[in-house]
């Protein structure tokens, strides 16, 4: 039985999305956890990269590369001339694996090749399924070509890694290639279920793609097959790798080999299961594909090798390793769709990574999959990562992983002041998200998450039973707040300050970033620099002031929820307008109005639900979805609409968050075994469901349904919990004249406050309008 076959029905295989022809030199992934495939929806595998130059594609198991690609050759056993399958005509892109459909009508032929990485796998499993259209009966003979690319992930030079020559070989025992690189143990494998006819193995040779790098090519030939008119043939091949031995790529070889269809059962069950998990019911139902896609999008990006770990890479194909600022967001985004063990696991690998390479509580910027540090942390990624430490702690109540994060929190809060606030002003200095180049000083994100990670650092210590550190970080949370809200806030522009620096050391650099400005094209910041530039040359020197850059972080205080409610309506009023968004979203700079990122975005959807905007934060939640599909079918790129890398794990942050924490209100305390539920709907949202959310792990686990429906006299709200023992307190929009049913008996509540279902199960809450 063929795939195609067994598709009906099965949703983690049935939902696809289609590109023809002319669409095709954009890029795909198909991604496993333990490998992925890289190249062009075409087919073929061209050469690119940025951060190892022209070797990003092609077959990957981390920490190395296997292969540039691979090619079938076919040829009639009557023609003397053969063909590679070059350009496909059709792309379909599916949840765990992905088609290239040839339509060879010169040649009376149909091919598809599928190819899919299995979990828990470093390797991939691809097919030809070879249909016959003509009417007779046919002999064809196939072979099959890979080049091996045996080298390192990007910045491996630095820590003494060096790419040798391939060599290549054929194991006659097994019938396969097996690739090696002459100065490191790196392997590649290689073959087929069928019989080997012959072999080529050649530094020269190539099939229909020459491509860059040091490798070797190895073409195998098969036993001829028959194929009658209107049959299908299918032809199937094994790419396995590994860094340790050859005796490794070979075991995992003849798994996949002897194993590849319940391989692909197993993948396509998790891949269900997954679409089970926080199954939303919307009345956008676009938006509602987005949020499943991006389920999808979230498992692409999760990867794991072998001595180092396992966690969510940032985005591909250019950026697929892990980062400390970009895991801060993405894993909010994932931890409502039930990924809570991946959470822990990436924390988990930031923060033993981040004590082996710094030891006092930085947290890294960057980890390459071998194990290499490009960046010790920026400053913002401490405070930031404290957190998102709470925030996973929060849905899933696991005490004992706290436990393993409060030490490296402690001393994380402890670097932030003793080390990066050299001035004692409680704002450490020191690069942010935005790397505003030459002014590593006092930046208004620093600021805020330092305030956030005081605030959950207090809670941490309470649960630790160290009181006195608790006030301690209360006590300075409350100061930083204050410094913030006075110092940061621009009352004349309605709007937070990017950073706060003495002039002098402004302009030291305004001028290299007004001749940026022109040279980008972008007179409208060069002006507004200008302008900056003649007001700081009038000011006291040495006097520290707020300056206004206009970068997309100034959103900050509002996403947490730190700004005073009349600040934030002001300057999310502003942050609203063309000045800072743009057709796709936010800008990443309001002077310049160029570029928009999804992360942008998100935080600015964010801040609205903070200050329950909802109908403001479903805008720039679409304005996110509106860039699905743009390039790779089933995904939403990094830079808005369409190019940087093209999945990206913050994008999780600005859809998922959104609607699973506001628009229907799951906010989680797992280990007092709490949630709150505080619903706030969209206009014309009157129809909305969600089931399987999980909350808790271990004994702490449970799982909530809320549905909600509503219309001119009520708002029913149906929720459940799966195991007992759990308290809801319900935060709904209500108001005086309202009368509340709590399973058909009337509750008095203060409009004010929440109330509580202890020992909740099932149960209907309905909500009467006078």
């Amino acid at each position: 039985m063929t795939i195609k076959e067994q598709q009906l029905n099965d949703p983690a295989v049935n939902d696809f999305i289609e590109r023809k022809k002319e669409m095709l030199s954009d890029l795909y992934i198909c991604a496993g956890d333990r490998s992925y495939i890289v190249g062009a929806q075409s087919g073929l595998f061209p050469d690119f990269g940025h951060h190892v130059k022209d070797e990003m594609g092609g077959v990957w198991t981390h920490p190395i590369k296997l292969l540039d690609g691979y090619w079938l050759h076919l040829q009639e056993t009557d023609s003397t001339h053969g063909f590679w399958l070059e350009e496909a005509d059709v792309f379909h892109n599916y949840p765990f694996y992905n088609e290239h459909e040839y339509m060879i009508k010169e040649r009376e032929l149909t091919v598809i090749r599928r190819q899919f990485c299995p979990d828990q796998t470093e390797g991939a499993v691809v097919t030809y399924e070879v249909t016959n259209q003509s009417d007779k009966r046919r002999v064809f003979q196939a072979s099959f070509l890979g080049r091996t690319d045996l080298s390192p992930v990007w910045y491996s030079d630095q820590i003494g890694i060096q790419d040798g020559e391939d060599a290549g070989e054929l194991d006659e025992e097994n019938d396969v290639f097996i690739g090696s690189d002459t100065l490191n143990p790196w392997y590649v494998v290689f073959g087929s279920d069928r019989p080997l006819v012959k072999s080529k193995i050649e530094r020269s040779l190539f099939g229909p793609e020459h491509t860059a790098g040091q490798g070797i090519s190895g073409q195998l030939t098969y036993e001829s097959f028959e194929i009658s008119q209107g049959e299908t043939i299918t032809l199937t091949f094994f790419v396995a790798g590994s860094n340790q031995s050859a005796e490794a790529a070979l075991k995992t070889f003849s798994n996949m080999k002897e194993h590849s269809k319940e391989l692909f059962e197993t993948k396509k069950t998790r891949y269900n299961e997954m679409l089970s998990k926080t199954a939303i019911s919307i009345p956008d139902k676009q938006l509602e594909k987005v949020f499943n896609w991006n389920k999808f999008n979230m498992d692409w990006l999760t990867m794991e090798v072998e001595g180092l770990g396992r966690g969510l890479a940032a985005g591909h194909p250019e950026y697929s390793w892990w980062f400390g600022c970009d895991s801060s967001y993405a894993l909010l985004g994932n931890l409502p769709l039930g990924n809570l063990e991946l959470a822990q696991e990436t924390l988990s690998l930031l923060q033993k990574v981040s004590e082996t390479e710094n030891g006092n509580g930085r947290i890294v910027h960057e980890i390459l999959t071998s194990g290499a540090v490009a960046n010790k942390g920026n400053t913002q990624e401490t405070p930031h990562f404290i957190k998102c430490v709470w925030e996973t702690f929060l849905w899933t109540g696991d005490r004992d992983f706290i436990k393993m994060m409060y030490p490296s929190v402690k001393k994380g809060i402890k670097w932030l002041f003793e080390e990066m606030d050299p001035d004692h002003d409680l704002l450490p200095e020191g690069y942010g998200i935005i790397e505003i180049e030459g002014l590593n000083v006092e930046l208004i994100d620093t600021a805020v998450y330092t305030y956030e990670a005081l605030r959950t650092g207090a809670l941490m210590a309470e649960l630790m039973g160290e009181k006195d550190t608790a006030l301690h970080y209360q006590q300075i949370g409350k100061q930083l707040g204050e410094i913030i809200n006075r110092d940061f806030w621009l009352e004349d522009e309605g709007l937070y300050a990017d950073a706060m620096a003495t002039p002098d050391l402004v302009l030291e650099k305004i001028d290299l970033y007004i001749n940026n400005a022109r040279e980008g094209g972008s007179d409208q910041a060069a002006a507004e620099l200008q302008e900056m530039k003649e007001k700081m040359s009038k000011l006291d020197g040495n006097v520290q002031q707020p300056w206004l850059f206009k970068n997309w972080v100034i959103n900050t205080p509002m996403e947490t929820g730190l700004a005073p409610r009349e600040q934030a309506i002001k300057a999310l009023d502003r942050m609203g307008t063309n000045e800072f968004t743009g057709p796709w979203g936010t800008y990443l700079s309001g002077m310049y109005r160029t570029h928009m990122m999804t992360i942008s975005t998100s935080v600015q959807a964010v801040a609205e639900c903070r200050y329950d905007r909802i109908d403001e934060a479903l805008k720039f939640v679409n304005l996110i979805a509106s860039t699905f599909n743009k390039r790779l079918p089933g995904s939403i790129h990094e830079m808005s609409p369409d190019y940087g890398c093209f999945v990206q794990a913050w994008t999780s942050y600005g859809i998922v968050w959104p609607l699973l924490t506001h628009i229907f209100g799951i906010q989680p305390r797992a280990y007092w075994r709490e949630v709150t539920i505080r619903p706030r709907l969209p206009q014309g949202w009157d129809t909305l469901s969600v089931r399987n959310v999980q909350i808790g792990l271990g004994e702490k686990q449970n799982e909530c349904d809320i549905s909600i429906t509503q219309n001119e006299k009520e708002t029913v709200y149906e929720i459940a919990m799966k195991n007992k023992g759990w308290k809801i307190l319900l935060d709904l929009p209500m108001d005086s004249n309202q009368s509340i049913y709590l399973d058909d008996k009337e509750v008095i509540v203060d409009p004010q406050q929440r109330f509580e279902i202890q020992q909740a199960e099932k149960h209907v809450v309905r909500v009467m309008r006078l």
